[in-house]
């Protein structure tokens, strides 16, 4: 076997971006989408958790049909992964606006409109998100080379994330103290962003390509044997639980803290800095993280970070800030995400070892088949993350007060401050002693690797 050529900053370039047009819609729908319903169509928050749920619910039907039928493709002229990227963003960039297109006052069709579109969304995200996914597995099986994508697409996502941080100052101008929703600058919003998503969707296909091809004969698969192989995978089922609450973590904490500034804090744009706070920890790690993997291992370095994650999230609860705390408050997000940076920056890559580990222990190579069941499970992190309204209104929440001048009352909003709080106390806690039991140390991990590399020479070629 002709030995791999080294990835290229084009090939991590053409990587990195496609993540950044993956978040740019990706992070209004989850931070935005619910407070549009409630505070614009006045649609209940029980409603909106109902219409996310269920749409993870399609989704698990969804997933696993998208990564069999990537899986049974074969590589054409551009590959097999890589036309996926344009075939699915361009339609996915534009169902992102018009799922905030508003064209009645009918709360009926309102409703179903939102439900309809945002499904329609999230079949396209399917349709880019599991070949995307799968095309770092053929881009290279270099380990360090892996871990620098799966960083690419960490920071990728984060780049993506730019509207959280700039939509509290340019959507949230409404109302007494500007603090409310505008919708007609959200959908301006969503117009750039859709353009945005197409130029990046362009490039990422211009710069990616796929080295690695597996032969016929190793891609037919069989649905319910690939399923029951990996359920009893250990090392699979652990890491695709942790992926889900990691997701769901992200998206819970986005979605509460949008009603607990404007609410609780009452004051919207502070949730700016809160966000930028938040991925400063990544952004200080990645210098070190291929660093610290060598001499420690992922596994050995994300139960540290979790382990300080937990203790500081249930120190933002047990303290329950007042009003006036708020910059305590948002530092305190600092030291959280110092503990969960290395996992956000890494699941990627980690992925991409389940996806080796059942190629090991099963001798079958199914990365777009493995990978769905993967992103199906960060599914159901988003659908744990969508129950983020109906906590709100539990709480009390009443958004015919939104705009009004009258106060939420403070036993709703120290009932909203403890959910924005405990929830992800509790998620950082299971994936802390998920991460624990989870067999992939770096002992494990390096002697996969190396036994892999001598397997495959029977069934790759190199193309690039």
């Amino acid at each position: 076997m002709p030995a791999e050529n080294k990835l290229g900053v084009k090939n991590y370039f053409g990587y990195l971006v496609c993540d950044v047009a993956n978040g740019l819609a990706f992070c209004v729908m989850s931070s935005y989408l619910s407070v549009y319903c409630s505070d614009i169509l006045g649609i209940s928050g029980g409603v909106i958790s109902a219409i996310m749920i269920i749409a993870r619910i399609w989704d698990g039907i969804n997933d696993p049909i998208m990564g069999f039928l990537v899986q049974s493709k074969k590589p054409g002229k551009y590959g097999k992964y890589r036309p996926f990227i344009l075939w699915g963003g361009y339609p996915l960039a534009i169902s992102a606006v018009l799922v905030f297109a508003r064209f009645t006052d009918n709360l009926t069709f309102n409703t179903i409109w939102v439900a309809v579109l945002y499904m329609v969304y999230g079949m396209l995200y399917t349709v880019v998100l599991v070949p995307y996914g799968s095309l770092a597995s053929v881009m290279t099986t270099k380990d360090s080379e892996r871990s620098v994508l799966s960083m690419c697409r960490s920071v990728g996502g984060g780049i993506g994330n730019l509207p959280t941080i700039l939509f509290p100052i340019f959507v949230m101008t409404a109302g007494e103290n500007s603090s409310q929703m505008d919708s007609g600058r959200l959908i301006i919003g969503m117009v750039i962003i859709a353009a945005a998503m197409a130029v990046l969707y362009t490039i990422s296909f211009s710069f990616t390509r796929e080295r690695i091809v597996v032969n016929d004969k190793a891609q037919k698969i069989n649905f319910f044997s690939t399923l029951s192989s990996l359920i009893k995978n250990k090392a699979f089922v652990t890491m695709s639980i942790i992926g889900a609450l990691v997701i769901a973590a992200q998206m819970y904490t986005s979605t509460v803290n949008l009603y607990l500034f404007k609410d609780y804090f009452e004051n919207s744009a502070m949730n700016t800095v809160y966000t930028v706070i938040s991925y400063t920890p990544m952004v200080l790690m990645i210098p070190f993280a291929n660093t610290l993997i060598k001499k420690f291992g992922k596994k050995e370095i994300c139960v540290a970070g979790l382990a300080v994650s937990a203790v500081s999230s249930l120190a933002v609860y047990l303290l329950h800030f007042s009003k006036a705390d708020i910059y305590l408050f948002i530092a305190m997000a600092f030291l959280i995400n110092c503990g969960v940076a290395f996992i956000t920056l890494e699941i990627w890559s980690m992925a991409a070892d389940i996806i080796d580990h059942q190629e090991w222990v099963s001798g079958r190579r199914e990365e777009a088949a493995n990978y769905a069941i993967f992103t199906f499970m960060r599914k159901i992190g988003q659908a744990i993350a969508a129950l983020a309204p109906w906590f709100v209104s539990l709480a009390g929440y009443d958004s015919d007060k939104v705009g009004s001048g009258i106060s939420q009352g403070e036993t709703v909003l120290n009932g909203m401050y403890n959910i924005a709080t405990l929830v992800p106390f509790i998620m950082y806690v299971i994936m802390l002693v998920l991460m624990a039991i989870y067999p992939l140390n770096k002992k494990t991990t390096d002697k996969m690797h190396a036994e892999l590399d001598a397997r495959r020479s029977e069934y790759k070629v190199e193309v690039v």
